[in-house]
């Protein structure tokens, strides 16, 4: 089976395309081809809805004015993949352009007419009910199998030489970080350390703030890390090694990498800001924290605390009542992409 992965600039978005890929690997042995998507210089988020929906019709002229791609020059795929904003048009396109090949995208549509689009995997359980959408965890390239099992956190003593990643994020779209949040984050990685004995191992990310890196990397020098991974100077694909950890945090800003650390199967912390507008990001993870990730026990694995005025006892004791989930996330992607495909399920 011959996949077309859509990638457009974000690790957050191309890293969910891959995903899904890896999820359809598990139904047929497959090729996968990769396509780099950059709008052309006009032909911006507001600009491609209107197109598509008054004159998309002619998908090459399109792929070509919008997009620079020569739809002529690709070999004929048996799936598309996308995800991110800018790969909307062009999934549905060149679907056009191949004939109605399946076009597979992991996000929610708005703005466009979705009939083209075979399947939606969407975050939020309200987004489900849409047509063609299916709710399941945010696909990623993360494997467990490439990790040990976490030790288990099942009391306060667990705690002592535990390993903890934290991956620091920043201010994004509906969530901010205030002055006080980002000094509470680095109490708390002094108390935890100094009253709990856990190793931490940070990395910032693109949207930390310099002094905030800065701060961090004090720390390190001090010895309260046992690891850090500064962002400006590691790049991009730094934290793949931190789900490794006993349990990962993450700054509740990054959707994919909390799902990341539950697909590691690592127990997670969530530090939520007081300076979030509630929306489809706040509905997704309420649902993730509500949802079972691991049996038999069915226990909880996600945990959301306030940044601001968490401390370390609290943060310990929510900890050691998470439970490691054991869910197959690309199996259960699997399982909503097959009949879509026309391939069989995978069995749980």
């Amino acid at each position: 089976m011959k996949l077309l992965v859509l990638r457009d600039k974000k690790p957050g978005h191309f890293n969910q395309a891959e995903g899904v890929a890896l999820a359809v690997g598990r139904l047929a042995p497959t090729e996968v081809a990769r396509l780099d998507i950059r709008p052309t210089w006009f032909a911006h988020d507001d600009v491609r809805k209107f197109i598509m929906r008054r004159y998309g019709s002619d998908a090459r002229k399109w792929l070509r004015s919008m997009y620079a791609i020569e739809a002529e020059s690709l070999e004929k795929p048996d799936v598309i993949i996308g995800s991110g904003r800018p790969t909307i048009a062009a999934g549905i396109l060149l679907s056009r352009a191949f004939g109605g090949v399946p076009f597979l995208y992991s996000g929610g549509i708005g703005g466009y007419d979705t009939r083209e689009v075979s399947l939606m995997i969407v975050a939020s359980p309200r987004a489900a009910g849409n047509p063609r959408s299916a709710w399941a965890p945010i696909p990623s390239i993360v494997d467990p199998a490439d990790y040990p099992a976490p030790r288990r956190l099942a009391a306060l003593g667990d705690l002592k030489g535990a390993e903890i990643a934290l991956l620091v994020g920043g201010t994004a779209y509906r969530k901010e970080w205030p002055q006080n949040e980002w000094d509470a984050l680095i109490a708390l990685v002094r108390a935890v350390a100094r009253e709990h004995g856990v190793r931490w191992r940070v990395t910032t990310s693109r949207r930390t703030p310099d002094e905030v890196g800065t701060r961090f990397a004090q720390l390190a020098g001090e010895g309260v890390l046992a690891e850090f991974i500064d962002y400006r100077g590691a790049g991009p694909g730094s934290v793949r090694a931190l789900f490794g950890a006993d349990a990962v945090v993450v700054t509740e800003d990054s959707m994919s990498m909390l799902v990341e650390g539950l697909t590691a199967r690592r127990p997670v912390i969530g530090l939520r800001s007081a300076r979030v507008h509630d929306g489809y990001a706040s509905e997704a993870i309420s649902a993730w924290a509500a949802k079972s990730w691991a049996a038999p026990s069915f226990g909880p694995s996600l945990a959301v605390l306030p940044l601001g005025t968490v401390g370390a006892e609290q943060f310990a004791n929510s900890l050691i009542n998470l439970e490691p989930p054991t869910l197959d996330v690309r199996g259960e992607i699997a399982r909503l992409v097959a009949p879509v495909l026309g391939l069989a399920a995978p069995p749980r």
